[in-house]
């Protein structure tokens, strides 16, 4: 998967300057250092490293630990930071998807955009979480994601759930339990589950709920 990160441009975008001023480099250097530290956190955390130290940082970044310091207060704020910017990274995954059509189609699409989410986020989500003492609640990416992941069900699935009536609430908190990253998380690292295995389970929990 392409990850391009666009380093921020010090002069606005427009590749000028007035006359009499000349780029800030400095600035357009201290961008580029946080981007390269912020992108070695995603790296060793995506690596298998949910609690990496700042002098782990630090020697994937190329740079000093007084540096890594000089630009984040603390190994929380990087990595709370990462987690933001991998998250923005991968937002485009969760597409709209027409609520038409026959529903196993619609279902085997929401699974497998979930696959293609999950595997590349629950590394960086996890490495939070357990920074947090286990709890997501307070998490503003983790929450950002479930209001976007649920509201994509209601519309997806739409035609089931006015089906369903009074129970329609219901059915959309137990397939939002079905197809969310905590339940990825456990069939991937409890279960033992392959990507592929992962994605049918889900996808044959959807198809059950929906009965």
């Amino acid at each position: 998967m392409d990850e391009r990160r666009v380093a921020p441009s010090a002069t606005g975008g427009s590749g000028t300057h007035p006359p009499g001023r000349k780029p800030d480099r400095r600035l357009a250097r201290g961008d580029d250092t946080r981007a390269t530290i912020v992108d070695a956190t995603i790296a060793l955390i995506r690596s298998g490293n949910p609690r990496p130290t700042v002098a782990e940082v630090a020697r994937r970044a190329g740079v000093s630990v007084r540096l890594v310091h000089h630009h984040f207060h603390g190994v929380e704020s990087l990595v709370l930071q990462a987690t933001e910017l991998h998250s923005e990274r991968y937002r485009s995954l969760i597409t709209r998807l027409p609520p038409h059509g026959p529903v196993s189609i619609r279902v085997r699409a929401i699974c497998h955009q979930r696959r293609l989410l999950f595997e590349a986020l629950a590394p960086v989500l996890l490495a939070v979480i357990l920074r947090a003492g286990g709890s997501s609640d307070k998490n503003d990416v983790v929450s950002e994601y479930r209001v976007l992941l649920r509201t994509q069900l209601a519309a997806t699935l739409q035609p089931e759930m006015l089906a369903h009536g009074g129970e329609a609430r219901i059915l959309l908190d137990a397939i939002e339990v079905a197809t969310g990253w905590q339940s990825w998380l456990s069939l991937r690292l409890e279960g033992g589950r392959s990507p592929a295995e992962a994605e049918r389970v889900m996808y044959y929990a959807v198809s059950l709920l929906l009965r």
